[in-house]
């Protein structure tokens, strides 16, 4: 048994309704200044050793799934043993639908994102996080709410059988990728902005409507050592507990 290693970063959107599956959405911010222009960058290594990589929206669109031969168990999420282990629930992913505006003022539209990636099998966590994250208005930073501890990276491990192999499978012109078993490979899922800092958070909202008067970004949060303002860190994850999505049609072998 060898395993794929995912690791997912910045503007990465979670669809998390059904607890088999999950969603990633990268959401496309083309139409804002160049240094915040999210560019999706997927990078695959075999035990370090780069092996492929996939960049822009070019060659990263549409659906994209990973799909394991023989058929494994359906995708669980990780349960920590103690708050020291290095993976922790995915549940500490801010979501909008379940934490920040749970009277379900809008939806979320999973076609909005430029590109989706589909997984079925695996098992779901967070590698990185912050802790007492200050959300509020986008507008005028009037104070909302605090979130004691929040995911700021995903991961998701994928068993390859002994026998078996797993194939990402890009449904457009993009060259699909064979994750052979029996090796162990990372796969870093990304998209990046040139500037990214909290206020990137809004554009979580482009897949939402109707747009809420009030749009809820984390302008501060403590990391260890530091804390941590609007400007000074990255972008984060978020996740949609409510909204659907729909499944590519499988592809061949």
């Amino acid at each position: 048994m060898s395993t794929i290693n995912f690791t997912f970063e910045d503007l990465c959107a979670f669809f998390t309704k059904h607890s088999s599956r999950v969603m990633v959405g990268m959401i496309s911010t083309d139409n804002e200044a160049p240094q915040d222009v999210h560019r999706p960058h997927i990078v695959i290594k075999e035990n370090g050793v780069v092996k492929r990589e996939y960049a822009g929206f070019s060659e990263i669109n549409g659906d994209i799934s990973l799909d394991v031969y023989p058929k494994t168990e359906p995708l669980t999420h990780y349960a920590p043993r103690s708050s020291r282990d290095k993976r922790q629930s995915f549940n500490t992913v801010v979501d909008f639908e379940k934490q920040l505006y749970p009277a379900g003022t809008f939806k979320a539209d999973a076609k909005r994102c430029r590109a989706r990636l589909h997984f079925n099998s695996g098992e779901l966590y967070t590698c990185a996080h912050a802790v007492n994250a200050l959300f509020a208005d986008a507008k005028d930073h009037t104070p909302h709410s605090k979130i004691p501890t929040i995911g700021t990276k995903a991961g998701l491990d994928v068993k390859i059988p002994k026998d078996g192999y797993a194939v990402l499978h890009f449904n457009n012109d993009t060259e699909d990728f064979v994750f052979k078993g029996g090796r162990n490979y990372q796969v870093e899922v990304i998209n990046r902005a040139d500037a990214v800092d909290f206020n990137h958070f809004r554009f979580f909202y482009n897949i939402v409507s109707p747009k809420p008067k009030q749009k809820l970004i984390p302008i501060s949060a403590q990391g260890v050592g530091a804390n941590l303002r609007m400007g000074d860190w990255v972008c984060l994850v978020g996740a949609f507990g409510n909204a659907d999505y729909d499944i590519p049609n499988a592809k061949k072998k």
